[in-house]
């Protein structure tokens, strides 16, 4: 996501609104949490489609935001059974989140019930104008700005580009710094399930999990490592093997620079914030 929301580009004049979202990455959940609740939204979080439904079905959302690329139960999926639960009364707004929507699928999306997309990273901006459908008014936002003095981080920008990510986080610092730390601490784990399924000639899977660190890592700057990962989908996408392989083992290598510059950024800042 790309997220500038410096004062001119707030527009806080309508009312906070009740919104799932829909994503099976659980950093790209919390970021989505943190950045709507933030507007005073009232959020909740589904992991799946089936999730999604199930929890539709108990109670009204003003708006669905819906990743397309989910295990058990896609995106997609989930827009066509809701829908059909609704049945023609009620309709919540859906709009699908993508990092590889193309326009020929408008027509796809469109069958499935699905209202509107974003493509990842998005702007605030676009986001925004989503949540203003059909609505007046906003509640005035909360002051709530953390800014981190970055000024003395010695940093490889290819690696990871904190201040693009801090611009993500809508300039908030602290938010930025916690959801890395999480994310650093994640990495191995995200490796071995590549690892995991290169081995297993799993493509579907592999896809899948090239796709999610794709999107994280664009969002928290780590520039590098989410091209490597979209290569990485692609190439799993086409069904390369050999050339699946050569990319885990770089996506490794880059995995373990992006870890160094992480946590030198990290404890840089904690001294500048005086935690330590």
């Amino acid at each position: 996501m790309s997220l500038d929301m410096t004062e001119n580009s707030k527009d806080m004049t309508n009312p906070p609104l009740k919104i799932l979202v829909v994503d099976d990455d659980e950093l790209n959940r919390r970021m989505m949490h943190i950045l709507l609740t933030r507007d005073d939204h009232q959020v909740q979080v589904a992991s799946n489609g089936i999730d999604a439904l199930a929890m539709v079905k108990s109670q009204e959302f003003d708006i669905i935001l819906m990743d397309l690329q989910m295990p058990v139960m896609d995106g997609v999926g989930a827009s066509r059974k809701i829908r059909e639960w609704e049945n023609g009364g009620r309709r919540t707004y859906i709009v699908a989140l993508t990092a590889s929507y193309l326009p020929e699928n408008g027509q796809e999306l469109f069958e499935a019930g699905i209202d509107n997309y974003i493509s990842k990273p998005f702007d605030i901006d676009h986001l925004r104008q989503m949540l203003r459908y059909g609505l007046d008014h906003r509640k005035p936002k909360k002051p709530s700005e953390s800014v981190l003095d970055t000024r003395d981080v010695v940093y490889d920008a290819q690696s990871l580009d904190h201040l693009k990510g801090i611009r993500q986080m809508g300039g908030d610092g602290e938010i930025y710094r916690e959801l890395l730390a999480d994310f650093i601490q994640g990495l191995p784990e995200k490796l071995e399930k590549l690892q995991q399924c290169c081995i297993e000639v799993d493509f579907e899977g592999l896809s899948r999990a090239a796709h999610n660190l794709k999107g994280v890592s664009l969002n928290l700057g780590a520039l590098q490592l989410s091209e490597y990962a979209r290569r990485l989908e692609k190439q799993a996408d086409e069904g390369y093997t050999l050339s699946i392989e050569s990319l885990v083992t770089e996506l490794k290598e880059i995995s373990g620079k992006l870890t160094q510059n992480a946590t030198n950024f990290l404890a840089v800042t904690q001294r500048e914030a005086g935690y330590f």
